[in-house]
């Protein structure tokens, strides 16, 4: 039985075309991003207010094949226009298993015309068919309200990966909760790690599996210094005046899959298996992997309401820290710009022809 990524969380594909993978009620999937927020932008987003008087409810179906702990993302803003409320249009984004159970309850009030990007953690417990609930919170007269773009559970780092510790580089696959790892704060013990094997049965029914191959020094520097793989949405460091010149920071973290815009990074379609790894450390990090600068676990806010409760008490348990709304880890350790923001920057990377890393 294969696992599903989301699909079409982007949008690209519309009503009643193969693929387009939403089913629901009042489904507004079918416009640009230009046409709710007037700033130019040809990618599709969906508004959770369709029509006047309707409750938006979208949804999608797919299958868990093993026990699983990952991250569902997406990109949140509120439309552009007076009518849409800034705190009281939002929508609840919830996981239900066949039998009806939540494994997550997220509500969400963009408050800003920007888009977002949020990331909360998922615990399947066991294999099965789930769920992905996006309904609009409230019913108002007329059809303005959230936004909603690029939805997908995330993964990580692959077995073989060469991760820098204080006595050397080390593979990914040997390391243990305790060690010490490398990391731009200076050596942090690792707090928690986890893995998910993708089978090549996986692999040949959902592309959405295969990881981005990143070629040896495809970043900038020589780095990273041996081909690596990373899951689509896994964030790589960028480190260049150009991310300085757009956010006023040098350092930004930019989704593998957008990087497969340049040159010697992409889709890997040979790949038989992989195996996916998850590093966690008291607040989020960026590490050295192959010697690339990446990042580690990022559960972003409020993750504790999003796992199982027998996960939540055995990680508060092991991290009590984790309670306070205000840990370390609901901190990004640099700039993730948004999904539009990031495009831009890699663009403009390819036009100049300018490594991601400088020097």
């Amino acid at each position: 039985m294969a696992t599903n990524i989301i699909v079409n969380g982007s949008f690209d594909i519309d009503q009643g075309q193969s693929g387009y993978g939403w089913t629901g009620n009042d489904l507004e999937t079918q416009y640009s991003e230009n046409t709710y927020q007037g700033n130019g932008s040809t990618d599709s987003v969906a508004e959770v207010n369709g029509s006047s008087n309707q409750i938006t409810v979208m949804e999608q179906t797919f299958t868990i094949d093993n026990p699983l702990i990952t991250e569902l993302t997406f990109e949140a803003a509120i439309r552009d226009n007076f009518r849409a409320v800034a705190g009281e249009d939002g929508y609840t984004v919830v996981i239900t298993d066949a039998s009806g159970t939540e494994i997550l309850n997220q509500t969400i009030y963009p408050d800003n015309t920007t888009f977002t990007q949020l990331s909360f953690p998922v615990d399947f417990p066991a294999a099965g068919d789930y769920t992905l609930t996006i309904t609009e919170v409230t019913v108002d007269n007329n059809s303005y309200g959230a936004l909603i773009d690029d939805i997908s559970i995330l993964v990580c780092l692959t077995k073989g990966t060469l991760i820098s510790t204080p006595s050397g580089e080390q593979m990914i696959e040997t390391l243990r909760p305790g060690d010490l790892i490398l990391t731009q704060n200076g050596p942090k013990p690792l707090r928690w790690i986890g893995a998910k094997t993708i089978t090549a049965a996986d692999l040949a029914t959902n592309e959405k599996l295969r990881p981005v191959r990143i070629n040896a020094g495809a970043m900038g520097r020589g780095l990273p210094h041996k081909d690596m793989l990373v899951s689509r949405q896994h964030r790589m460091q960028v480190s260049s005046r150009i991310a300085e010149r757009m956010f006023a920071s040098s350092n930004v973290l930019i989704s593998a899959i957008k990087l497969t815009a340049l040159p010697d990074i992409d889709i890997d379609t040979q790949a038989e298996h992989v195996t996916y790894f998850h590093l966690l450390f008291d607040a989020h990090e960026v590490i050295f992997a192959n010697g690339a600068p990446t990042e580690s676990l990022f559960t972003g806010p409020e993750a504790l309401r999003s796992v199982s409760a027998e996960a939540r008490e055995e990680i508060l348990t092991l991290f009590p820290e984790l309670a306070d709304n205000d840990h370390n880890n609901s901190i990004p350790a640099c700039l993730i710009p948004d999904g539009k923001q990031q495009k831009r920057l890699l663009s403009r990377h390819l036009k100049n022809a300018k490594p991601l890393l400088m020097s």
